[in-house]
């Protein structure tokens, strides 16, 4: 019998709407970004991804279902789907073979998905709100989890959370400080982002080719992935080295990942992030925000570049 994969919990966040705007990057039809409207209108984010290489560009995020006829304003091509949940696992390790194990796993039992997105401590699927319990319960049998866990569901407590910010000023951080605090910024380099392009009934055999891969000392820094129809999936993933699979695109890539206390309250972060690098005119390949950490993946030889600018909104230690 094959080894379970060892993670550290799973989390689950139920009845949330999935926003998803295409074609972000095209200069005959501008639009706002998707995280400058939700800013504005003060509209939580607890999951995004951004992608701007292969096919079609894009920017999908999840908000909680109160704001449903939010925002007011439509700008650009937004795509609105309800009843949407959000499963995140801990990995023990960003290992190739926990990452292989997944995909396969997910390959072989049908489960289908609308997001992914890795970050700092998490690895998060947005899927549909009627296949939430079905992913649990194959997610919970299939890794090894601790003795002690239970899925941990997060629920949304307004009253508790106007507490907290009455009784605890520093969670107002993004509105009331000119600086935004987090426990670093680190970047990494020299790293190869590969972009793939496949059927769904490929992703078992996908999942297994990166399993056996020999080099034990490679792992990813990043992955996202999303399915454009039912059938097919376009998969992101950033490694220290390349992998040895054909990818439809490639290109030499540096990561810069961030986190902070103040990130369970999101209100503009990612905003004021890819505005600074906007503003600088440095290029974003792809940004993830899930839980409370950021990962920013740049064209090489851009991330100090980036690095000195964040600093101008986010504070160090």
């Amino acid at each position: 019998m094959t080894e379970q994969v060892k993670i550290n919990g799973i989390r689950l966040n139920k009845n949330y709407i999935q926003m998803t705007q295409v074609d972000i990057d095209r200069r005959d039809q501008p639009c706002v970004p998707l995280y400058q409207i939700l800013a504005s209108d003060k509209i939580n984010m607890v999951f995004i991804v951004l992608n701007t290489i292969g096919d079609r560009s894009y920017i999908s995020g999840s908000i909680a279902s109160k704001h449903l006829g939010q925002p007011a304003r439509q700008d650009g091509n937004l795509d609105y789907h309800r009843n949407v949940c959000i499963i995140s696992i801990y990995p023990h390790h960003y290992r190739l073979r926990s990452l292989g194990f997944l995909l396969s796993l997910m390959g072989r039992l049908k489960l289908s998905f609308r997001h992914m997105v890795s970050s700092n401590a998490m690895l998060t699927f947005v899927v549909d709100q009627t296949d939430c319990d079905a992913v649990i319960d194959i997610f919970s049998k299939n890794f090894d989890l601790p003795e002690s866990h239970v899925p941990f569901e997060q629920e949304q407590n307004e009253e508790f959370t106007q507490f907290l910010k009455r009784k605890y000023p520093e969670t107002r951080a993004t509105y009331v400080e000119k600086k935004i605090k987090t426990y670093g910024i680190a970047l990494e380099s020299g790293l190869n982002l590969s972009f793939y392009l496949f059927s769904f009934d490929r992703l078992a055999t996908f999942g297994q080719e990166i399993q056996s891969m020999e080099d034990k000392e490679n792992k990813f820094f990043h992955t996202s992935a999303y399915m454009e129809t039912p059938a097919q999936i376009h998969l992101f993933l950033l490694t220290g080295k390349k992998l040895g699979i054909p990818a439809r695109q490639t290109c030499a890539a540096e990561l810069i990942n961030f986190h902070g206390p103040h990130f369970g309250d999101r209100h503009s972060i990612i905003s004021r992030a890819l505005n600074c690098l906007s503003e600088k005119s440095i290029p974003v390949l792809q940004t993830g925000c899930t839980g409370a950490s950021i990962g920013i993946v740049l064209p090489q030889g851009k991330g100090e570049e980036a690095k000195q600018a964040l600093m101008d909104v986010f504070e160090i230690p």
